[in-house]
């Protein structure tokens, strides 16, 4: 009995210092830019909202292949206020590029240049495609390198909307 009873102690004490240490979620890096409309897009618009930051380029094939399902993701959230994407351009193109991709395929979120590759570096960003999916506290949940499963993405936005 009191061995077992040592052992329960032990792993309780385990448990509690685990949770201790286990480091948190990385706070989603600051970023200030302006969007395709004038307006300032920085990580004071994650707040309270369940974001979806995507990097991307008009030149860039697997971005021009999620993009449909990116807009439809928009579209089937529209009612979700507490949930957003950001489209953010990797400067490969130049910014014509970026706002005629934008205006004839109607993005249904706020899109944004990173002319200095500024944020994307601070996303860590590496190959386009890449997408950050940020919880309502501003933490970076999970980063998605090319196209992600829209299926599983859906589902763990759900779960952060809860």
């Amino acid at each position: 009995m009191k061995k077992w009873l040592s052992v329960l102690i032990a792993a309780v004490l385990a448990a509690a210092v685990a949770l201790i240490l286990w480091p948190s979620a990385p706070k989603a890096a600051d970023f200030s830019l302006v969007d395709l409309n004038g307006k300032t897009v920085n990580q004071t618009h994650l707040q309270d909202k369940v974001t979806l930051i995507n990097f991307w380029y008009p030149s860039c094939p697997g971005c021009v292949s999620e993009m449909p399902k990116l807009i439809k993701m928009a579209h089937d959230y529209q009612n979700q206020s507490a949930f957003q994407i950001i489209g953010i351009a990797l400067p490969y193109d130049p910014e014509s590029s970026v706002r005629n991709y934008a205006a004839t395929r109607n993005l249904p979120f706020q899109v944004a240049i990173d002319t200095n590759n500024q944020v994307g570096k601070a996303y860590g960003v590496e190959v386009a495609p890449t997408s950050v999916l940020v919880n309502r506290s501003g933490e970076v949940v999970k980063t998605f390198v090319g196209e992600p499963d829209f299926g599983a993405l859906y589902r763990q936005v759900d779960v952060l909307l809860k």
